[in-house]
Formats: C-alpha cells, sequence, structure tokens
C-alpha cells in the first residue's frame, strides 16, 4: 500500500485500453487515485485541469507522442514527475524523454513490484519539489520582509541622526538668535528716538538761525541723512524678518527630535481625526478649487500620539493645496483599512513634482518652492513623525498631479494609553 498520508493521484497515459485498465485496477489496489487518458491531446486537456503528483506516459501513441507531450508548454514549469512508460521505444527516444524532463522510464513488460517501487519514488520526488519550492517562496516573502524592515530602520536611523544634529544646532542657534530679536527691538525704538531728536534740533536751529539753513542742508547731503531716514525702516522691517524666519527655521529643526519620544500613545479613529482638518485646510485651495472626501463605512483605528499625527498629517494637506498654485484643481483625500494597514490618500492636480526631485523631497531643507516662504523641513518633520509610529509616506507624481499615500498599522485595539521612550 501507498506510504503516503495524503493519497497521491496517477495520470496514465496509454492508447491502449488493457494496458490502462491492467495498471489502473494495479495502482487503485495499493491506494492510489488514478485518471486515464487515451492519447497525447486528453493528457495535456488533463494537465491542464488538474495536475497530478506522477503522469505515467507512453511514449509511443498515435496523433501526439508521449515526446510530443514533454515538448507541450503545460509541461514546462511541472511540479510533478513523469515516468516514461514504453515497450518498444528504443534508447535513443528514452534518452531523449529524459532530456526533454522525464524523471525516469519503464519497460513494457513490466514486474508489478517495479512499477510500483518506482510510483513511490516518483511521488516522493513531486512531495520534495512541491516542499521546497513552498520553503523558497517562503523564504522569498521572509527576505521581501527583512529587506523592508531594514530599509525603514535605515531610513529612520538617518532621519534620526539628521535630526538629533538638527536639535543641537537649534539649541545652540535658538540663544543668540533671541538677543538679536530682543535687541532689534530696542534698536528700532533707537532708531526712530534720534531721527525724532534730529529733527527737533534741525526745527530750533532754523528757527534760532535763518541763515543756517544752507548750512544744515550741506551736512544732510554730506552724512546722507535723507537716504539713512528712507531705507533705515525697510533696512529694520527686512532684518526682522530674517530673524523671524531663522526662528521659524530653528522651530522646526528642533520639532525634528520630538519624534515620539515621551508622547502619549492612545487609539485614534482616522475618519475622525482626518475630516476636520481636510475643513479647515481647505480655505487655502484656490477659489474654485474641488475637495473631494472619501471614507469607509466602519472607522479606521491606529495607535498614536495625536499632535504628531496631526502636524504630519497637516503638513501633507498644505502641500497639496499650494501644489495647485493659484489656479483651481481637484484634491482627493481619502481614508481606508488595507490588509494590517490603514491607508491615508491625498492626491491633487497640480503640475506634478520633476522625477529628478523624487529622491530628494524628504531631504531637511529640500523645497520646490520659493525659499523666502518655505523652510524645506515640512516632509521630513511629517516623515519623522509618521516613521515613528512604525509607518511610512510613498510619493508619486506626474504631470496630472501628485499623490501622497501614508501607511500607518492598524490598532490592535488595545486598552488604555501607553507611552512610548
Amino acid at each position: 500500500m501507498t506510504e503516503f498520508p495524503e493519497q497521491p493521484e496517477i495520470l496514465v497515459v496509454d492508447d491502449s485500453a488493457a494496458i490502462r485498465s491492467y495498471v489502473v485496477a494495479l495502482l487503485s489496489q495499493d491506494g492510489y487515485r488514478v485518471r486515464e487518458a487515451v492519447d497525447g491531446a486528453s493528457a495535456l486537456v488533463a494537465l491542464t485541469s488538474a495536475p497530478p503528483d506522477v503522469m505515467l506516459l507512453d511514449v509511443e501513441m498515435p496523433g501526439l507522442s508521449g515526446l510530443d507531450v514533454l515538448r507541450a508548454p503545460p509541461l514546462h514549469d511541472r511540479m510533478y514527475s513523469v515516468i516514461l512508460f514504453t515497450s518498444q521505444g528504443t534508447h535513443e527516444q528514452i534518452a531523449a524523454g529524459l532530456d526533454l524532463g522525464a524523471d525516469d522510464y519503464i519497460v513494457k513488460p513490466f514486474q508489478e513490484i517495479d512499477l510500483l517501487a518506482r510510483i513511490r519514488a516518483a511521488v516522493r520526488n513531486t512531495r520534495q519539489k512541491t516542499a521546497l519550492t513552498r520553503a523558497r517562496h517562503e523564504i522569498e516573502q521572509t527576505l521581501a520582509k527583512l529587506q523592508k524592515t531594514q530599509r525603514k530602520l535605515v531610513e529612520q536611523e538617518k532621519v534620526g541622526a539628521v535630526a538629533r544634529l538638527a536639535a543641537g544646532a537649534a539649541h545652540y542657534i535658538n540663544n543668540p538668535l533671541g538677543f538679536v530679536m530682543s535687541n532689534l527691538s530696542t534698536l528700532e525704538r533707537y532708531a526712530f528716538a534720534l531721527q525724532q531728536h534730529a529733527n527737533a534740533l534741525t526745527d530750533l536751529l532754523r528757527a534760532a538761525d535763518p541763515d543756517s539753513a544752507q548750512a544744515i542742508l550741506q551736512l544732510e547731503k554730506k552724512h546722507r541723512l535723507r537716504q539713512i531716514n528712507l531705507d533705515l525702516p525697510a533696512l529694520l522691517y527686512e532684518t526682522r524678518e530674517g530673524g523671524q524666519r531663522i526662528a521659524l527655521i530653528v522651530q522646526q529643526m528642533a520639532q525634528l527630535e520630538l519624534g515620539l519620544a515621551n508622547q502619549a500613545m492612545q487609539e485614534l479613529e482616522l475618519v475622525g481625526l482626518m475630516k476636520p482638518l481636510v475643513d479647515m485646510i481647505t480655505v487655502l485651495t484656490p477659489p474654485g478649487t474641488q475637495v473631494h472626501w472619501s471614507q469607509p463605512e466602519h472607522g479606521v483605528f491606529v495607535q498614536g500620539a495625536l499632535t504628531l499625527l496631526n502636524t504630519a498629517l497637516v503638513a501633507l494637506l498644505k502641500n497639496a493645496c499650494e501644489a495647485l498654485g493659484s489656479a483651481p484643481g481637484t484634491i482627493n483625500v481619502s481614508v481606508a483599512a488595507q490588509g494590517e494597514l490603514a491607508e491615508i490618500v491625498i492626491a491633487d492636480s497640480g503640475p506634478g513634482i520633476p522625477p529628478e526631485n523624487l529622491p530628494s523631497l524628504f531631504d531637511p531643507f529640500f523645497t520646490t518652492k520659493a525659499p523666502d516662504s518655505h523652510v524645506g523641513l515640512g516632509l521630513t518633520i511629517a516623515q519623522r513623525f509618521i516613521a515613528g509610529h512604525g509607518g511610512r509616506i510613498l510619493i508619486s507624481s506626474d504631470a496630472s498631479g501628485t499623490c501622497v499615500r501614508v501607511e500607518l498599522p492598524l490598532s490592535r485595539h488595545l486598552a488604555g494609553a501607553t507611552t512610548l521612550n
């Protein structure tokens, strides 16, 4: 009887009804499931419908011979074993069959014990090939997961290193910047007071000595006093603007280090989180812009820090609004659950991002917008915060617009709030 726990199936292909009947009875008695095919064409049909564990294939048949069957496409990627079955085939035919992929052969007339032993060996061969293929697929899947995890860890470490450097620089810049901004306010007051004082002295001198007007005018020309009075407010304003811009950069650099350190984690429902943000950001779009919102029937839950997720998602929504420029367009925002991931998609109909810029989008201080109004840290911070939640941001873009896809692990509905350090 068969030694296998699962009943193997044998396909017997022979144009002789007597031989088929004898072999089918012998194999059935030994515990095998058996199918029959009367020629090569019907064998190919049987193989297409359901591959067996072993095909016992006659070499000499009318129409399609056994060798023709071996040459057919359905056998190119087979996992089952093939035993050539021949009574008058030459050694050349047997060799040709083995070269075409047959695993074994048996010559008619045969001994029952010999046929059954070869069938068992062929079934073992099939089971081993199947097991090896399954193991290879599992290894490939595991390797793909490991590579994905490795890329994520490398990216997180890269962003983390930049964040630590940025936070350190922000700390050392922030103190002297505070002195500059404070002194600038005092300087503005002093400059205004000196201008008022100079104007008052000029008026008093002219009143006391009308003949001094020419001398006063010469002094003003010599020291370019009129030009100074015109330029000074603008210089002070631009200096204050520059200082405020530096302060914004320092603030965002410090924000990079925030990550998930000591952030309270709670179960968040993404539809309830995203919908108000979409409504709020809509006011930034050009008049006439259509904002389409899509949500699932059921809630989508993640474990997250509310402040950090809000910061990241607002940055991505603002980018979509700004991508439209001044012309009205379309923004599509959706929330969904895909497998074990929560998915947020933000797509705009803007002009798109040049392909050469896509690899640099998450680099600190990289921006495709006007540098006087954008620091270039928004996407870096968003990536940092999303990665801290175990997620990732994927961006694709072409001439029809840009699509930003945020993936976050779905919540396991953990009870209570936790804290990550």
